[in-house]
């Protein structure tokens, strides 16, 4: 039991915890513009840096600033609770789409079946 615990301590400093609760936010003024994950953003670097690098001149040539916030407010959930938490909403949504598409089909079979 007592691993179990030190596990899950530990996981709140993972890379890809760290990653997740480091954000990189656009402003302009007081108006946040932007506010992604810098493992968003880095994977995103990865898969087109034009994109990316274009878009960061663009933003700077407006007036635009970035900021980097560390351990950023309504983020403090590690990487794995997020994943799990968007794996089960997935799973409710897709079970939801297919028992609302196998109810809609049941009523068109019963709709023919009365013509």
């Amino acid at each position: 039991m007592e691993n179990n615990t030190n596990t899950q301590n530990t996981g709140k400093s993972g890379f890809f915890s760290i990653l997740y609760r480091t954000r990189l936010m656009l402003r302009k003024g007081d108006v946040t513009i932007m506010n992604l994950s810098i493992l968003f953003a880095v994977i995103a670097l990865l898969c087109a840096p034009w994109l990316v690098i274009g878009g960061a001149i663009v933003a700077l040539l407006l007036g635009y600033r970035f900021s980097i916030d560390r351990n950023a407010v309504g983020f403090d959930k590690d990487f794995e609770h997020v994943v799990k938490d968007a794996a089960n909403n997935v799973k409710q949504v897709v079970e939801d789409v297919t028992g609302g598409a196998h109810n809609s089909d049941n009523d068109d079979t019963d709709h023919s079946q009365q013509m």
